[in-house]
């Protein structure tokens, strides 16, 4: 049959890669080392030094070990910088609460599910699977959005105010209890909507749902703090305390960064999406409408421009990217030059635009650009704060060549004072929508 491999197919592969010597030279290398440690290029490590001459001061790494916060952190090393700079403290000294901004997050996420099935005139399990409207609906992970969302209603807490807690640090089990809980709600409220319920007996049960969920998580995660006496000494040593503080005060009095006036600037070019439109998720969200996830398209040059812009300031910027091809986390190199797998595989790449196209990457890791090396005012290569501690890469930093941020940064958040006025008035359109599963 045609349609299926034959065996004499296969005598003649076999036949045509023996006739190359070379093959059984990279057959044997590889399997008795691994394909990276063959494949890999020293001269691009080498090339990728660890220098910059636009750096933001050295700070303290998070370690968030299993617990799929990395947008959490990402966001949390954004404000560290100017929080520290307010409070005039050390800032390897200051550590902020991700379980806190975590636990309001899994929580919010379980009412946007529930308001998403309320409002929703399709209850037909068909279309909400076509949907994807619970399929995602308390994932992990998340966007810059949701946590100026976060921030923006519940405040911040130093990190002794709710450090991590066992399964803070492990998304799996508290994801999987959350998750089949909010399904099992959801899965009534559409019994009560099949059935006519009014609107009113609908949020009656959504409130129950609510006070259940913030029980469960407050037993795994720890309940929030809701005042407290923070004591601290500053740079000369000085004893500090603010006594009876919220999160909400804690965030007026130290955080001056406007979180609002941050946007999204993505560099998705795919074929279902053209630059300079902006883009929204559908559904996804933890604040009930006030959380979507949005990015205006621009080409790369933009992205890098913008975010040189915002780093000369101080600033960190918050990133997306696919990091889980071609990086060395030994050194802390990013580069698409790492591996030689051209010459050892006869293997070619996709471009950015077909692995879009394809899902063949997304923007699944959130990090932070804390530097630049430019040479002659253009970017060589980039210093990014990743969130697992400071015993891989470079102290807990990547190295990121400037050709690896063409090809897999995918979204930046920029300060809108950076972007040009012709930038800005493209803010203002109508947001197109896309679907859950989309690589953003």
């Amino acid at each position: 049959m045609k349609e299926q491999i034959s065996i004499e197919q296969i005598s003649k592969f076999n036949e045509e890669y023996n006739k190359n010597r070379n093959n059984k030279i990279i057959e044997n290398s590889i399997t008795k080392n691994g394909l990276e440690n063959t494949c890999i290029d020293r001269q691009i490590i080498m090339e990728n030094q660890p220098v910059f001459n636009i750096e933001l001061p050295e700070c303290k790494r998070y370690d968030q070990k299993d617990s799929y916060k990395c947008w959490i952190y990402a966001g949390i090393n954004v404000i560290k910088h100017d929080i520290s700079k307010n409070l005039d403290i050390d800032i390897m000294k200051l550590e902020l609460s991700n379980n806190y901004i975590a636990f309001f997050d899994k929580l919010e996420k379980s009412n946007n599910a529930y308001e998403n099935i309320i409002e929703l005139e399709n209850t037909s399990l068909d279309y909400i699977h076509k949907e994807r409207i619970i399929k995602f609906c308390v994932a992990e992970g998340g966007y810059w959005q949701w946590f100026v969302a976060i921030i923006n209603k519940y405040g911040i807490v130093p990190m002794p105010f709710m450090s991590d807690a066992v399964e803070s640090t492990n998304y799996q089990k508290v994801s999987e209890i959350l998750a089949e809980k909010v399904k099992k709600d959801i899965n009534y409220l559409l019994e009560l909507k099949n059935k006519n319920e009014s609107i009113e007996k609908l949020r009656e049960e959504k409130e129950r749902f609510l006070q259940e969920n913030y029980n469960l998580l407050s037993k795994i995660l720890g309940e929030p703090l809701f005042k407290f006496d923070y004591e601290y000494k500053d740079k000369d040593n000085n004893y500090m305390i603010y006594k009876n503080m919220t999160p909400i005060d804690f965030r007026n009095r130290f955080l001056t960064l406007n979180l609002n006036n941050f946007v999204s600037i993505g560099n998705f070019p795919m074929y279902n999406k053209e630059y300079y439109k902006v883009y929204s998720k559908k559904y996804l969200g933890n604040i009930y409408k006030s959380s979507y996830a949005n990015f205006l398209n621009l080409p790369i040059e933009d992205l890098k421009e913008l975010t040189i812009k915002q780093l000369k300031d101080g600033i960190p910027v918050w990133m997306g990217a696919h990091i889980l091809k071609l990086r060395d986390k030994k050194s802390g190199v990013l580069d698409i030059r790492l591996y030689n797998y051209k010459e050892t595989l006869n293997f070619k790449p996709l471009t950015k635009k077909e692995s879009l196209d394809l899902h063949d990457i997304e923007m699944h890791h959130a990090m932070t650009f804390c530097g630049v090396h430019l040479v002659e005012n253009k970017p060589i290569r980039w210093k990014v704060e990743d969130s697992y501690g400071d015993k891989e890469k470079e102290n807990g930093y990547y190295i990121m060549n400037d050709n690896f941020f063409n090809e897999f940064v995918l979204n930046v958040i920029i300060e809108k004072k950076y972007l040009s006025k012709e930038q800005l008035e493209l803010l203002e359109q109508e947001p197109i929508e896309i679907e859950v599963d989309e690589p953003f």
